[in-house]
């Protein structure tokens, strides 16, 4: 998939945006932050899952009465 130009210099900026954030960042702060970041894709990833097994069951509800 083609990026347009647009896109791409946006996620540059993006990239550049959080390469200077991590380079005048101390260390010390670091695992705070990592920690932060990884529960919170914990959090939406458990809750991914749950919505995903809910829809799933629905589909199979769907298809057994449905033939």
């Amino acid at each position: 998939m083609a990026l347009h130009r647009r896109d791409l210099k946006e996620r540059l900026r993006f990239v550049r945006l959080w390469a200077d954030y991590i380079k005048r960042t101390p260390n010390r702060k670091w695992p705070k932050q990592q920690n932060l970041l990884i529960n919170s894709v914990m959090r939406t990833a458990d809750q991914d899952a749950g919505l995903y097994l809910k829809v799933k069951r629905l589909s199979v509800a769907r298809k057994s009465r449905h033939g």
